[in-house]
């Protein structure tokens, strides 16, 4: 369902996608420019992967932040650059990698994986990150992406402190009230909030809100 200019997009928790490496697998959350109207974020992405279930992929003209939000799971990372990475609980949640770049993502038990991208003329290192005091923070030396992960407490912007005048999306992970300056809405587990430049909202509910902003190019 649409609110110009916010949309508030369901899951489809019957949804597969064919992923090298991994076959059909769960994906109720795959959103592009076609579903989001946006030209900065490119895409969002969160597989449901089993623990046997590995994915192979690369960055292309991308570059792309991975974030586990349930579960954990080992990052091989080639090209121009190589790195390898495990994501868990206690550590780090989530990993930049620049564009040219390959992965695979090996699942250690059952793992939730979000993906965002945004395509890129820069090409940093691949790195690690870990929350501090619960929140998740990625800036540099994402070129354009920019993220927020933390869990739901009160009252919270949607937009967790990301700059209102980008492309953000912004998934649930539990159930949520949103309110913006034309709707409030009691939404299931799972939905995304689409919010272009200038739209902002308040959510209140349970879980984890993961806020995914795209800068716009680079002059």
């Amino acid at each position: 369902m649409s609110l110009s200019p916010m949309l508030i997009i369901e899951p489809d928790f019957d949804h597969l996608i064919d992923l090298p490496g991994a076959g059909p697998t769960p994906c109720p959350v795959a959103l592009d420019s076609r579903a989001t109207g946006f030209t900065d974020l490119g895409s969002l992405q969160v597989h449901e992967l089993g623990d046997r279930a590995a994915i192979d992929g690369e960055t292309g003209e991308d570059e792309m932040l991975i974030v586990l939000l349930a579960g954990a799971m080992t990052v091989a990372v080639t090209g121009p650059q190589e790195d390898g990475f495990q994501l868990d609980a206690d550590g780090d949640w989530a990993i930049y990698l620049p564009p040219h770049h390959v992965y695979r993502l090996e699942p250690l038990v059952p793992a939730t994986v979000a993906q965002a991208r945004a395509r890129s003329s820069a090409a940093s290192s691949p790195r690690a990150f870990r929350p501090l005091k619960g929140l998740l923070l990625v800036e540099e030396p994402a070129e354009r992406l920019r993220l927020r992960l933390l869990p739901l407490e009160g009252e919270t912007d949607a937009s967790a402190g990301l700059d209102e005048t980008t492309e953000r999306l912004v998934h649930l992970t539990g159930p949520a009230t949103v309110r913006s300056r034309t709707v409030t809405r009691n939404l299931p587990p799972g939905h995304t909030l689409a919010l272009a430049p200038g739209e902002s909202a308040m959510v209140t509910g349970e879980g984890e809100i993961l806020v995914v902003a795209a800068l716009g190019p680079p002059r």
